[in-house]
């Protein structure tokens, strides 16, 4: 810390406890972890797991989190994030009494949030706005037929639609994995990703999500082309509980149900991909007389991607590159 930050923080904590006396209990810093925008950042189970039952007393957790708050503010801090799990719960009246509001919700935990500075409107990030879907377009070797399932619930099943395989990304999930998942969940298929065709983004989704699907050209696994030769057909094991149907249908007869003729928007989309599809098979019949679709051709359409390392940091992110 430089002479200048560490004055700073001297005065902060000289001023904090003339106002509340020396002997006033703030929480611990084996709780809290600090960011370089200003930010504080406290992980409640960890001080309920080290208070041995002390901070479980909501008047003594009420008096420590506004002497924190005092002294947060008079140190400059900035935005501040609680991390609520549910055992924790009767906390939250609280925090609310003390100008925190809900920023996040999940399965387990709540994240309560306070932009401290008054002279400015607060920059905390939105929490998630997004939903990320996949859907997964899958081309017969031999007939370059479309692999199309039926549902039995939602929206699709109530129209008879036939629809390429979908589903939503996991937590901590890449479209690569997620495509490749979905595929093998309903279909039971052993696929390897191609590439992305298109994207399409909507807006008022649940929760007034926004919506991000990704178009993905998936490939059969090396292992069904064995099976092809030898003259037996693909199992198609379609998931129980979601598929209530699965065949191969022409891209042609899937782009002509009654369903998108009504919609500009699908209608763009299934042009991609039969444009993208066309490319693809002729690239591999062009490619050394192969008449099945390998995984290998190099394309000129969509997006690949690329698995790589950060390099100045820890951890490999994927980026998307386009073949155009």
């Amino acid at each position: 810390m430089s002479s200048i930050a560490l004055c700073a923080a001297n005065e902060a904590t000289s001023s904090f406890e003339s106002n509340c006396g020396t002997n006033s209990k703030v929480f611990p810093d084996t709780v809290l972890s600090y960011d370089t925008y200003g930010g504080v950042t406290m992980d409640v189970k960890k001080l309920f797991d080290i208070g041995e039952g002390e901070w479980l007393d909501a008047q003594a957790f009420q008096d420590t989190l506004e002497n924190s708050l005092l002294l947060w503010k008079g140190q400059g801090k900035r935005g501040i994030w609680l991390h609520i799990p549910t055992c924790c719960s009767h906390i939250v009246p609280i925090c609310a009494k003390f100008g925190f509001e809900f920023q996040y919700a999940k399965n387990g935990l709540l994240v309560m949030t306070q932009w401290l500075p008054e002279d400015s409107l607060s920059r905390l990030p939105h929490g998630p706005t997004h939903q990320v879907g996949i859907g997964a377009v899958i081309l017969h070797p031999v007939s370059h037929k479309m692999l199309v399932v039926q549902e039995k619930h939602g929206p699709a099943a109530a129209r008879k639609l036939w629809k390429m395989p979908t589903g939503l990304t996991d937590p901590g999930e890449d479209i690569v994995d997620a495509a490749i998942r979905e595929a093998k969940e309903e279909t039971g298929l052993d696929v390897e990703f191609d590439r992305i065709i298109c994207m399409r983004q909507a807006h008022g989704g649940i929760f007034d999500q926004s919506d991000m699907f990704f178009v993905c050209l998936l490939h059969l696994s090396q292992t069904y082309k064995k099976q092809l030769e030898e003259g037996s057909e693909i199992p198609l094991v379609p998931q129980e509980e979601e598929i209530a149907e699965i065949k191969w249908m022409t891209m042609d007869e899937f782009a002509a149900q009654d369903l998108w003729q009504s919609s500009p928007l699908y209608k763009e989309m299934n042009d991609a991909m039969i444009r993208v599809a066309k490319s693809v098979i002729r690239e591999s019949e062009d490619s050394k007389g192969a008449n099945c679709l390998d995984g290998e051709l190099d394309g000129q359409c969509g997006f690949v991607a690329k698995h790589l390392p950060v390099g100045f940091r820890h951890g490999s992110q994927t980026i998307y590159l386009s073949r155009l």
